[in-house]
This record gives structure tokens, sequence and C-alpha cells, in this order.
């Protein structure tokens, strides 16, 4: 069982969500970017909402966090959901919470502990119905200090990514 106190009102659930960015258990969504996490049953996952229930200023914050445990490996994948014309600003908003937001610290260090010391792999992806060349994304990787794993591509009408392929 993924510990997630003192947040568990931010997890996503099978039925009753709350939380607007819950589209499932496992799947976030807004205004027609949506992303989730498909598990086998010998895995466990939950989803966080970041944005309005665990950061509740007005600071940088990112959309989701998916926690998912296979086997002995441990994944904290952080997700913002963004608009074609705001992707460098969504690569803004993922360095800010890794680095500075000590909530998403709190939860990822308290992951680790939970697994006996085996330290999550940290990742960070990017759905949007926009696109980056090649240039444009590694000069936001640099400007911003952080490797995102993927642009997922997403739009109202298409197949929802499931961060799994990028495991």
């Amino acid at each position: 069982m993924i510990d997630v106190k003192p947040f568990e009102n931010c997890v996503c659930q099978k039925m009753n969500n709350h939380l607007s960015l819950c589209k499932s258990e496992l799947t976030l969504s807004e205004k027609g970017k949506s992303v989730t996490l498909r598990i086998r049953s010998s895995e466990e996952a939950k989803v966080l909402v970041l944005d309005g229930c665990v950061f509740m200023d007005n600071s940088s914050r990112c959309d989701g966090l998916y926690l998912y445990k296979k086997g002995n490996k441990r994944y904290a994948l952080l997700v913002e959901l963004k608009g074609a014309c705001d992707i460098p600003h969504g690569f803004e908003q993922l360095a800010y919470v890794k680095k500075n937001r000590q909530e998403y610290r709190q939860i990822v260090d308290h992951f680790w502990v939970e697994a006996g010391g085996v330290q999550p792999i940290e990742k960070a992806f990017l759905v949007s119905n926009g696109s980056l060349s090649k240039p444009d994304l590694e000069t936001l990787e640099k400007q911003h200090n952080i490797r995102v794993t993927a642009i997922l591509h997403c739009e109202a009408t298409s197949q929802i990514p499931d961060l799994r392929k990028y495991l």
C-alpha cells in the first residue's frame, strides 16, 4: 500500500472524485489534455493532484504526481498538462516543483523510506496538444535544468497517452 499521509484527500479515486483533474483513479485530465498509467495486477500506483490540493498557495506548481511500484522499483512521475502555446511555462513549473517544493520532497522522500531505502526513479512529463523541435526542447531543458522524459501529445479526440510506455 502506498502511503501518502497527510495528503490522502488529494488522491484520485475510482469513483466519486471530488478533484476536478481526476478523470479516474489513474487518469488526469484538463482542457482536453489527459494522461494515464495502466498497471498490471502485481503493481500499485496512486496519483496525487498537486495543483489546488497538495499545493494550496500561488507559487509555481504542476498538476499531478504519480507514485508507482513495480516489483522492487519505485517511480515518482511529475506531470504537467499544458496548452500548445504554454509549453515553456510547463518546463518552468516542473523544474520549480522538483527543486523547490517541500511538499513534493516530503512525498517522494516518504515513498523512498516506505520502500526500505529503494530510491524512486524521478521523471517529469509534459502533456500538450503542441510540440517542440529537438533544439527547442534541449534549450528549455538547459534553461530550467530539468530533464523532461517526454512531451506527450494529447488532444480531446486522441488516445490518452500511457506513462507506462516511457518507464
